[in-house]
């Protein structure tokens, strides 16, 4: 009896820890190209330099998990190429985690389709065209991810891809985007994100509902946060310094907040061209040209914000019915300018200084 009750209590240990007879079997090896065809453990164990391949590590099944090992999978730069393809068109799958993997010199380094709830840990994407795409992939988690150098997009989420949480992303020396939402992608986050020396740091075109908090968008060539026909993001607690924009919303970008961001030493804290209903909540703009500077942008709300020491603290330009309260406007070379037909702006509380 004794012995029974022992044997239960293991079981009851390993079940409870999570740990079972699978979890002691040896990874399956990687050491050239493959697809993965059934759910298991992999590791890769060796570089795999200058691949011809069309998709190098092809994973066509669910459950899987690959242990990378610091290799590296490096391809020659081919149009249409991948080095890790995560699913298919019409082929989903679902809980595939890659970590500790650097892939370099493909179309796009690391490309999920249809791929769900898996996961990416330190994986650097690196010298493709796309660093890290997502082809309606949806509910997966990033950590510690590293797009850099990339002739496009550093990470891109498109077609639908919804729901996706991200940690800890760096996206920098990307030629056109950092951090890019687009086509209808909608309620993915990202917290403490890295974004330097891109045209654009963080890019939303079309995708609503996405959330941007932490970190920095620094030294890229146009903007640190670019908003496109799009509504209801959230951009938070960034740090911005850029050659022309802290953030940019534009073309109908509506019912996005931004709060407590500081634009310091920028051309343009922050800027608004057709843009209507937006939120601009507790942040900081100064140094610059113009702290805040809305064109043909109109119902905005500007709250708790402090915009000193700029050429131009607040500017308006055909832009009417905005609420200004409780911000801090002081020490710019011209606190407020108002022109070209803006009408029926208010601007309350004496912590408005015109």
């Amino acid at each position: 009896m004794v012995r029974t009750l022992a044997v239960v209590g293991l079981v009851a240990l390993l079940v409870l820890s999570g740990v079972g007879p699978a979890d002691r079997s040896e990874p399956t090896p990687i050491d050239a190209c493959t697809t993965i065809s059934d759910p298991g453990r992999y590791a890769v164990t060796a570089d795999l330099r200058n691949v011809s391949a069309g998709q190098c590590i092809r994973i066509r099944a669910s459950d899987v998990a690959i242990e990378g090992g610091g290799h590296l999978v490096e391809g020659t730069g081919a149009f249409g190429t991948a080095g890790i393809a995560v699913g298919a068109w019409g082929r989903s799958v679902s809980n595939v985690t890659i970590r500790n993997l650097t892939v370099s010199e493909w179309d796009d380094a690391v490309r999920l389709t249809e791929a769900n709830r898996g996961a990416l840990a330190n994986v650097t994407a690196t010298e493709s065209r796309v660093g890290v795409r997502f082809y309606s992939a949806s509910g997966n988690h990033l950590d510690g991810v590293r797009a850099t150098d990339n002739a496009v997009h550093g990470l891109s989420l498109a077609d639908d891809s919804d729901g996706n949480r991200a940690e800890n992303v760096t996206a920098t020396g990307n030629a056109l985007f950092g951090v890019h939402f687009g086509a209808d992608s909608s309620g993915n986050a990202i917290w403490n994100v890295t974004a330097r020396r891109n045209e654009y740091g963080v890019v939303a075109v079309g995708a609503d509902r996405n959330r941007v908090v932490g970190g920095s968008a620094t030294g890229n060539r146009l903007a640190g946060v670019w908003l496109s026909t799009a509504d209801g993001n959230l951009v938070a607690d960034l740090r911005l310094e850029n050659r022309f924009y802290g953030v940019f919303l534009a073309d109908g970008a509506t019912n996005n907040t931004l709060r407590r961001n500081r634009a310091e030493d920028t051309a343009v804290g922050f800027r608004l061209r057709n843009s209507d209903g937006n939120l601009l909540r507790g942040n900081l703009a100064t140094g610059g040209r113009d702290g805040l500077l809305l064109i043909e942008s109109d119902r905005n709300s500007v709250v708790e914000n402090r915009v000193t020491g700029n050429r131009r603290g607040v500017s308006l330009l055909a832009s009417s019915d905005n609420r200004f309260r409780a911000n801090v406007v002081r020490d710019n070379r011209r606190n407020f300018v108002v022109a070209r037909g803006s009408e029926n702006n208010s601007v309350s509380t004496l912590r408005n200084y015109m």
